[in-house]
């Protein structure tokens, strides 16, 4: 007397099922603990600007004392939704203005008075997120905001995902049933009953399968066509050959989807980072601009504001940068000398203290020929890469940037140039630091990958380098070694003569 065995039908959609119910609960996992850290990061930096705008409106204007909030300041804050509680405290660890329910002064903030440290933190119950800063001259605020908003919208999502699962579940015992009774059940068993009268052969040889009933049916048939599968083996070798091609080919295309979806991240961050950063920064160049007027009889001071303007608009260029790797643009291409670049650039990293723990050397070969970039963002890539060394030197080392004529044989060079230039610029930016460990190297020109500290890298530096990069027909490529030290090059392709060079479209 035969086992009992399952139909098929019922052992593919019990399996589906159980597949379908595992993916859903690691789904829901993963995304409602990413929307709850994506919900409370952008809480954290709600509350740090609502703070330092809230800071920024003193009732005496004056900025070096821990003086009184103006009230209309501080009444626009309290009516905002999620307002909680505000409490200031002086030097002395005197209240002096206090404004809601979480109002009372804590420990906390007499620690965060003496330390100068700003600190952030939930209540233990995760209602309250609580935001300590120091007040100049003495002192310190802080700010409570409610998290019942951000709280309600993720039990909301979790009951939108539980219902949407429900739907999908349903339609899949549905559909699931019909498709394969149509498409599966009903087409194998008239496969088995021609086989069977194909084969009408030896049946002593027997294979043992483990499957629903038509499966195990199936076998029985097929293990009359043993002798003939076997002829068609090198048939079927081939054919894996050519599945073998084909799975290289959706790797790429998979790789190339990710790729993408990385972007769109990039640009939700970027379209944020916009509208964050832009009306500051107008005002603090507009300010700047108005002094520089006023003080036109003082070089030294018109010189830093000049400075502050300058490096205002590059701070603009940067934010413009990020919407263009998102909504990728074309700059504006123009013949460049690489090695002018690069000697900007390191004055300005000089300028800026960037070079003050590291001992800076830069070479550059003779006769270098012109490329084809934007400068200011050629300018901003070869920055980055010199703040990033600096970085991963904190306790002092070695920079060396070197710019050098490569040929189609060294390196990248031959990928880029071929069919678009005959040579490469190629710019190496070299330090002495504790270097990349090796399963990181493939991941380091990923949007939003970094091995800074929390607070010092974006992760979108080197992601938008490679694209801008990429935007001017070069490359940028690293090698690094722990405990040695990192090297970064960018190749650009050298500008051709009229009628040889490449189409840079």
């Amino acid at each position: 007397m035969k086992g009992y065995r399952p139909s098929l039908t019922f052992s593919i959609l019990a399996s589906l099922a159980f597949l379908l119910i595992l993916t859903w609960l690691l789904l829901s996992l993963i995304s409602f603990k990413t929307a709850e850290q994506d919900l409370f990061a952008q809480k954290r930096e709600h509350a740090r600007i609502v703070l330092s705008m809230l800071l920024s409106y003193r009732a005496n204007g004056n900025m070096s004392s821990a003086a009184d909030i103006h009230p209309v300041a501080l009444e626009r804050v309290a009516s905002l939704s999620d307002f909680a509680g505000f409490v200031l405290i002086d030097s002395s660890g005197s209240p002096m203005m206090m404004k809601g329910e979480m109002s009372m002064p804590d420990r906390r903030l007499h620690e965060v008075a003496g330390s100068g440290t700003q600190v952030e933190m939930f209540s233990d119950d995760r209602q309250i997120l609580y935001i300590y800063a120091p007040i100049m001259g003495g002192g310190a605020a802080r700010l409570a905001l409610s998290l019942e908003g951000e709280l309600t919208r993720l039990q909301r999502s979790r009951q939108i995902f539980l219902a949407y699962f429900v739907l999908d579940f349903a339609l899949l015992l549905l559909f699931g049933a019909l498709l394969l009774g149509r498409f599966i059940v009903r087409p194998v068993r008239r496969l088995l009953n021609a086989t069977e009268r194909i084969a009408g052969g030896d049946y002593s040889h027997r294979v043992q399968v483990e499957g629903g009933r038509e499966i195990g049916e199936l076998a029985e048939s097929f293990n009359a066509m043993v002798d003939e599968l076997r002829r068609e083996r090198d048939e079927v070798e081939r054919h894996v050959a050519s599945v073998h091609t084909a799975n290289i080919e959706l790797l790429q295309a998979r790789a190339e989807a990710i790729r993408s979806e990385k972007m769109a991240s990039v640009g939700i961050l970027a379209a944020g980072m916009a509208h964050e950063i832009g009306t500051p920064l107008a005002a603090i160049m507009g300010y700047a601009g108005m002094l520089r007027e006023e003080l036109a009889s003082d070089p030294e001071k018109t010189d830093y504001l000049r400075r502050i303007i300058d490096d205002s608009g590059r701070i603009d260029r940067i934010v413009r940068g990020l919407l263009d790797y998102a909504r990728p643009t074309r700059g504006e291409l123009v013949s460049v000398n690489a090695g002018d670049v690069i000697s900007e650039v390191m004055e300005l990293a000089g300028s800026q203290g960037l070079l003050k723990q590291a001992e800076a050397s830069m070479t550059l070969e003779d006769g270098l020929p012109m490329v084809v970039a934007d400068r200011g963002q050629l300018q901003q890539v070869l920055l980055n890469l010199v703040i990033n060394a600096c970085d991963a030197m904190p306790h002092g080392g070695r920079l060396d940037v070197r710019a050098v004529l490569a040929q189609p044989d060294d390196g990248a060079c031959g990928i880029i140039a071929k069919g678009v230039a005959e040579s490469c610029v190629r710019i190496d930016v070299t330090d002495s630091g504790e270097g990349i460990a090796p399963e990181n190297l493939d991941r380091v020109f990923d949007p939003f990958f970094t091995t800074k500290e929390p607070g010092r890298g974006t992760g979108l530096g080197l992601a938008l380098s490679a694209r801008i990069i990429d935007s001017f027909g070069g490359r940028i490529t690293v090698v690094s070694e722990v405990g040695k030290g990192t090297t970064f090059t960018v190749w650009l392709p050298v500008k051709q003569g009229p009628g040889t060079g490449p189409k840079w479209a």
